[in-house]
């Protein structure tokens, strides 16, 4: 009888452990090779979405003639709302603004004054008792900004903030800093002190846009403009109550609902729609805004009995046709109702705007490669784990 050999216990369990990690790691690169050729292939054969938005909207623009100085300075928040602040909401023009707030304005680095409150977060952070302050290494480097005096401006900031009810919605001459949302201390645009308003102005690219260059125009063909600051008291407006109206020969040609949702009332309540509008374009719209070509949008208080002026945009390709496009737009004409247009049920709108504005996504080679590199670091540290 032949004797048997005897593997001792330890080492037959780290053979097994490097087996089972061998088989594992060969796995997961397998399909970390698959993930990334398919991504591969994702990326080469998709038919990027930009370019043939930005092919259209170029032949768009040859249907448009010319866009105008005066048609440009007429939709700048300080060129129309005196003549509107009955139509629309209270707000406060910060105007001249001091030469070193618009340098502090486009300086690099998000410096906030020493006198200001950090900001207060809200959402999943503080839900579970983590502040977003919590374990962050902080640069001794002084911000290229920071010896920039804003004192003055600041406190005329929170002078207007106070006389506005407390909370405030801040803009310049054209635009809002909607592009830096994702930088706001809340869910929106709100801001309650000069801190939170400095970090949404210095993280927009619109609003270094609007202060650089302008808007809609060249510097060159704008000529020379002096940058304003616009604080508007804070409304909580429902989304689905605000609409884009198209105005061409001074008479409106079509409205559009703005909020990119379905909402089961808006059909029933289409002609009161148009009623409030029409009623608020004949009574100051129109007497008081001197373009012939425009857009405005327009926001009905369904309990306060009252309709709004948001703002305007020139009748240019670059403004947001929403539910309607450009090339029908430009052959309407007044004759009749205004066409009045609702998001439709079971319609994936968010996927109409994600391609419309794909320019605002991460480029997919970006993401591709951030995901690999994810999942080999999750998989390096499981098989360290079964290691010890």
């Amino acid at each position: 009888m032949s004797e048997e050999t005897k593997v001792p216990a330890s080492d037959s369990a780290s053979a097994e452990r490097q087996n089972t990690t061998s088989q594992y790691d060969s796995a997961a690169k397998e399909a970390i090779s698959a993930i990334a050729e398919a991504a591969r292939n994702n990326v080469e054969s998709e038919e990027p979405p930009c370019d043939d938005d930005n092919d259209k909207e170029h032949d768009v623009s040859k249907l448009f003639p010319p866009l105008t100085k005066e048609e440009v300075v007429n939709c700048m928040f300080s060129s129309w709302y005196p003549k509107l602040r009955n139509a629309t909401f209270k707000s406060r023009i910060i105007k001249p603004l001091e030469h070193n707030f618009v340098t502090y304005l486009l300086s690099d680095g998000v410096f906030l004054p020493d006198n200001e409150a950090n900001p207060v977060y809200s959402g999943e952070f503080e839900d579970h008792g983590i502040s977003k302050y919590d374990d962050v290494e902080w640069s001794d480097e002084e911000e290229p900004s920071a010896g920039i005096d804003i004192e003055s401006t600041t406190a005329e900031i929170r002078r207007v903030i106070e006389e506005l009810g407390g909370t405030v919605f801040p803009r310049m001459n054209w635009s809002s800093p909607r592009d830096a949302m994702h930088m706001a201390t809340s869910d929106s645009l709100k801001c309650a002190n000069p801190s939170q308003i400095y970090l949404l102005l210095k993280s927009s690219y619109n609003i270094a846009s609007d202060i650089e260059n302008g808007r809609y125009l060249s510097s060159s063909q704008l000529g020379a403009f002096k940058p304003e600051l616009v604080l508007r008291q804070w409304c909580n407006l429902v989304p689905s109550m605000e609409f884009r109206c198209f105005v061409k020969d001074r008479q409106i040609v079509a409205i559009s609902q703005v909020d990119p949702h379905y909402y089961d009332f808006l059909e029933d309540m289409s002609s009161e729609i148009l009623t409030r509008i029409s009623e608020l374009f004949e009574a100051h719209v129109r007497p008081n805004f001197s373009s012939s070509n425009y857009c405005f949008d327009a926001y009905i208080a369904r309990t306060a009995n009252k309709t709004y002026v948001v703002d305007f945009e020139p009748w240019t390709h670059t403004v947001e046709p929403i539910l309607f496009e450009w090339e029908e737009l430009l052959e309407m004409n007044h004759s009749g109702e205004p066409e009045i247009r609702f998001f439709p049920n079971n319609v994936n709108t968010m996927g109409y705007f994600t391609k419309k504005h794909s320019t605002n996504r991460y480029p997919a080679e970006m993401t591709t490669a951030t995901f690999q590199d994810t999942l080999s670091r999750l998989i390096a540290q499981t098989n360290d784990q079964s290691q010890t």
